[in-house]
């Protein structure tokens, strides 16, 4: 009786009928997007798998010789039909750890870039996503000695970027409902090619809506993180609290952000006008400070002030930056449209945010200064 039973089983069992044997494919493990001159997409892809048809033709070792391969179409999918045609096995991205865009698409409207990701079923969202300032293709070429597979060296280095605050996450998922969200904007990683052998953080791409409108260096990135959501990996922040030394090392102190509490909060006065407020406090820990002279409480006291100031005309800074550029990276408008929606219907957004005035009221304390003193 059993085994009558489990030869029914059997019969109900079905194949698999979406396999997809690695041998057949090709996995795509990074990407870049770029712009010619007659105004079509180049995509240029780092990919494993079944191989070129010169390499397969060669008898070469194409399950795992990575590939760096190029083509043009007039949309990202038709430059993926044209790669298509260039290798022995169908393209998936299921694999993708990073796709990159060039500085001149990224000015453009970016979602037009990603439709074909957020479409297909086997493409991954949690591939990050970057700007590169020049030809992104380029950042695919790069030698280094420390990862030899660029896809894992690009992705290592975001992905690291990430787990030390010096960025916030941006993968393609990330910024899927933030396209579309006209209260919130977000920044990406804005990347350069150092000489062919490295690529360096530049600072973030500062995005209006779906188009890059500025950018800020990796410095005043750090400035704009400190007034967001609490991160799990707090910044290390070089800080200039004098110009008086001629050891210009002196005139510098690094500290590490041991806690942070941050709160925005947007009000509208009796006029009607709206104002927003950041109440933020910072708890430090001193880790270089060559003037030194720390054991001395007067001195701890004085540094603390100087860098509070120093910090907030740095946030201010920036503030004023991302206004100008219309990039509500802080998500002023989501704010607004939550708790005045009366207001926000009769609101152009984009016309009103520039002008809002913002305040930044920031304490820091200087909790440890090193086992020195």
């Amino acid at each position: 009786m059993k085994a009558i039973q489990a030869i029914f089983m059997l019969l109900l069992l079905t194949g698999c009928w979406d396999q997809r044997l690695v041998k057949d494919i090709n996995l795509i493990y990074s990407q870049a997007l770029d712009q010619t001159h007659d105004g079509k997409i180049e995509t240029t892809i780092v990919t494993i798998g079944g191989g070129t048809q010169n390499q397969a033709q060669a008898g070469a070792d194409v399950t795992t010789t990575p590939a760096i391969l190029s083509a043009i179409g007039t949309t990202p999918r038709d430059s993926r039909i044209q790669l298509d045609r260039k290798v022995s096995g169908e393209l998936y991205a299921s694999k993708n750890r990073v796709t990159l865009l060039s500085r001149g698409l990224a000015e453009q409207n970016i979602y037009s870039m990603l439709d074909v990701h957020y479409r297909s079923p086997v493409s991954t969202t949690n591939a990050r996503i970057g700007v590169v300032n020049g030809p992104a293709k380029d950042a695919l070429h790069v030698k280094t000695p420390e990862t030899p597979l660029i896809s894992n060296y690009l992705g290592d280095l975001l992905q690291g970027l990430e787990n030390t605050g010096n960025i916030p996450t941006t993968s393609l998922e990330d910024i899927l409902s933030l396209l579309f969200d006209k209260g919130t904007d977000f920044v990406l990683p804005l990347l350069q090619v150092i000489d062919h052998h490295n690529v360096e953080l530049h600072g973030v791409a500062l995005f209006n809506q779906n188009k890059m409108s500025g950018e800020l260096s990796a410095d005043q990135t750090l400035r704009l993180l400190l007034l967001g959501h609490k991160q799990d990996k707090e910044p290390r922040l070089n800080i200039k609290v004098s110009d008086q030394y001629a050891i210009k090392a002196n005139n510098y102190a690094t500290v590490d952000v041991e806690d942070r509490k941050s709160n925005m909060k947007l009000t509208k006065n009796n006029a009607g006008q709206f104002q927003v407020d950041f109440d933020v406090e910072l708890t430090l820990n001193v880790i270089e400070y060559p003037k030194d002279t720390l054991y001395i409480q007067e001195n701890v006291d004085e540094l603390n002030n100087r860098i509070t100031a120093q910090l907030s005309k740095e946030c201010e800074e920036v503030i004023n930056i991302i206004q100008a550029r219309n990039c509500d990276y802080y998500g002023i408008g989501k704010h607004m449209r939550a708790f005045y929606y009366s207001d926000w219907q009769k609101t152009n957004w984009k016309e009103l945010y520039p002008k809002i005035p913002i305040s930044v009221n920031l304490n820091t304390k200087i909790l440890y200064h090193g086992i020195v003193n």
